[in-house]
């Protein structure tokens, strides 16, 4: 039987809880309106233009890992798996982006403006990971 939670294991499922929600939101906003989101993240409209399949597309990606990193967030202990592969997706997006940046695809001013939703999600995700890791309850 599990131990019972304490503090850190409630910050733990806080964290997945936000880039649960987070994620989910996003992409049910992808889903349902990816024109009004094309236009709602100003940093995307430079990309190019409007692909509504292909954002319906990064929406279900999105949607997926939020709905993993909630089954991980009602109890990480047991499904800290599922917070791995909930965060993968959103750890490797992330990647793609640094990549552009690095190879001069986008410039840092988008990255600035990307970075804290792009970067925060996986970083929630890792955190989250590590504190389980450091606590040996992985």
């Amino acid at each position: 039987m599990p131990e019972k939670f304490d503090a850190l294991d409630r910050l733990v499922q806080l964290l997945l809880l936000v880039a649960a929600v987070t994620a989910a939101a996003n992409g049910l906003f992808m889903l349902a309106k990816p024109l009004d989101w094309y236009v709602f993240i100003p940093t995307v409209v430079t990309t190019g233009p409007p692909n509504a399949h292909f954002i319906r597309d990064i929406g279900l990606a999105y949607a997926g890992s939020g709905l993993i990193l909630l089954y991980a967030a009602a109890n990480p202990v047991l499904r800290w798996r599922a917070a791995v592969v909930g965060g993968l997706w959103l750890a490797l997006h992330g990647l793609l982006h640094l990549y552009e940046v690095a190879a001069g695809i986008c410039g840092p001013a988008t990255f600035r403006a990307d970075a804290p939703a792009v970067l925060g999600q996986p970083g929630l995700v890792i955190a989250a990971l590590l504190i389980l890791r450091a606590r040996k309850r992985i």
